[in-house]
């Protein structure tokens, strides 16, 4: 084990001052689509008059790629340099002031970003060594775990607290290079048992996802379309098959279904269909990796990889290009997979988050969206003063606070509201040139 001891480096920005709105702004059809919307979802709020956020044009020399609050006021935000490294910053006071606290090389792997409070909280890389840190007093020290019986490299990571988590880890057989293999730890990540292959051949396990110690899922690859749920801390796994969509579902392929846990006994699974390739000249597609869903088509002529956008919010994925999933079909359970519902989203671009099982934000294109039924229906969108959320940062902490990161002009901001959705303030993230250098 390698304790880690970054300099820490703070650094105080104000908050941009806003101007008020002038009363032609205040008036007219979207003070009206506003007060609907408000009355609407929460017939006792208050609400003011939304200010308009400062575009910032310095270079950073960053991105946003992952955030994690576990407060109003206290998180942890991940930024990656164009030279492959990345930093960890942290702010205790809402976003008014940060300190990094960790760097190191990513070379363009995504994170696993997860605090369980304001002290205790692990960072890992996918697509690498299992190595996992972690720290227990929010931040200025940090502890490197390495799973030294483990070969291979991470599929992917998951926790529920700062003891019990899981990783899913792929080429640790010789025989089967490709085979993603499952552990657990019940002490934060300093032992792991070995639990074996969590989808038999030819089955593949892409990503593992718990919503308690003992239930979790899996997304995967499969000629059939059902999802895999353990409810025995991963030891075993059963298939869960999903209802058709109008029609039936289409065979001869590889169904890739995603899953993800929302709150409690919510879970989204999103099922998209790749026909299989026929003869040397014919159309079909592999499925290569998860998330995002990247895959390589064939359509009688040289092979492309598409990389695709699912209806599942998957965290930590970045700022990647992404093209919406063909063939794709929604699902949301909120009884734990005993029965499910199609679900629909306000557009096929933006982000999802959840405060709860049942309750649902959704932002894009400078519009945000509320469902009160796990994305069933939709209330209609209303016009908020906030951009594109940077993919997988939108963090709803409940029906009322949330943060996303955008970008404006070329600097990252981050995006709060404590008015349920409807008004947002940009709060302006600071200059760091490099890992190594200092805030500014």
């Amino acid at each position: 084990m390698e304790s880690v001891e970054p300099e820490s480096e703070p650094i105080v920005s104000s908050a941009p001052a806003r101007a008020l709105r002038g009363l032609a702004l205040v008036c007219v059809s979207l003070v009206a689509i506003a007060i609907a919307g408000i009355v609407y979802l929460h017939p006792t709020a208050t609400w003011s008059t939304p200010q308009a956020p400062r575009v910032v044009s310095e270079t950073p020399g960053y991105r946003v790629s992952a955030l994690d609050f576990v407060d109003l006021v206290t998180g942890w935000i991940v930024v990656d340099f164009d030279s492959g490294d990345y930093a960890l910053i942290h702010t205790a006071d809402g976003g008014l002031s940060w300190t990094r606290q960790f760097a190191g090389a990513g070379q363009g792997h995504r994170h696993y970003l997860k605090f369980f409070d304001t002290a205790v909280g692990v960072i890992g890389l996918v697509g690498t060594a299992p190595d996992l840190h972690r720290t227990s007093d929010g931040g200025r020290t940090w502890t490197t775990i390495a799973m030294p019986s483990v070969r291979g490299t991470v599929v992917s990571w998951s926790f529920v607290d700062s003891f019990f988590g899981w990783a899913l880890v792929s080429g640790t057989s010789a025989d089967s290079p490709s085979t993603a293999y499952l552990y657990r730890t019940e002490d934060g990540g300093f032992t792991w048992v070995n639990l074996g292959t969590p989808a038999p051949a030819p089955d593949e396990a892409f990503e593992v996802s718990f919503s308690y110690f003992t239930t979790g899922w899996l997304s995967s690859a499969s000629s059939r379309p059902y999802a895999y749920k353990t409810g025995d801390y991963g030891e075993t796994w059963t298939r869960v098959p999903l209802p058709a969509p109008r029609g039936g579902w289409p065979s001869g392929g590889t169904f890739m279904v995603a899953v993800q846990p929302t709150s409690g006994t919510g879970v989204v699974a999103s099922v998209v269909f790749f026909p299989t390739l026929k003869g040397r000249k014919g159309q079909g597609a592999t499925i290569q990796d998860f998330p995002p869903l990247t895959v390589r088509t064939f359509d009688g002529g040289v092979p492309v990889t598409y990389t695709y956008a699912t209806a599942i919010g998957s965290r930590n994925l970045g700022p990647i290009p992404q093209a919406q999933a063909p063939n794709q079909t929604r699902l949301g359970t909120l009884d734990n997979g005993a029965s499910w519902t199609p679900i629909t989203v306000p557009s096929s671009s933006g982000a999802l988050g959840y405060s709860d099982a049942a309750d649902w934000w959704w932002v894009g294109s400078g519009q945000w969206a509320h469902s009160q039924d796990g994305g069933a229906t939709w209330a209609i969108p209303v016009p908020i003063d906030a951009l594109d959320p940077v993919p997988g940062t939108l963090d709803v902490l409940d029906t009322r606070h949330g943060y996303f990161a955008d970008v404006q002009g070329t600097r990252p901001v981050l995006e709060f509201t404590d008015e349920f959705g409807l008004h947002w303030r940009a709060i302006p993230l600071p200059g760091l040139a490099g890992a190594d250098q200092a805030l500014t």
